[in-house]
């Protein structure tokens, strides 16, 4: 199962989420395992298309999916209070206070894509 973050609408970074053998379940409280990984550009398309359909900008959101032949499939679009996995990535917790910033219109002058 692939967890793909974005921040202000911008992907972030991704994990990459297995279960435990002879088990389908992915959370690591029951035995699954979650690595920072690489998904394709494609895979990142089709989860920024899927965040789109959100009808307000979100500071943060997670696109959860499996893939199958080259295509996402949707499990879930966690928009509160979702695990980021920020040590996935040394840069992300940079990338989130530049989408934080920007949500308070500091980030980028007095606008933002927030507003």
């Amino acid at each position: 199962e692939w967890s793909l973050v974005f921040f202000g609408g911008a992907f972030s970074h991704a994990m990459l989420k297995s279960p435990r053998a002879g088990d389908f379940r992915v959370q690591e409280e029951l035995g699954g395992r979650a690595e920072p990984a690489d998904p394709s550009p494609r895979l990142v398309e089709q989860a920024a298309r899927a965040l789109a359909a959100v009808a307000a900008p979100c500071l943060y959101a997670r696109v959860d999916g499996v893939e199958r032949a080259g295509q996402l499939l949707l499990m879930e679009l966690e928009l509160i209070e979702p695990v980021l996995y920020f040590g996935a990535d040394p840069a992300a917790p940079d990338r989130f206070t530049a989408a934080l910033l920007a949500l308070l219109g500091e980030g980028r002058g007095s606008h933002s894509r927030f507003e």
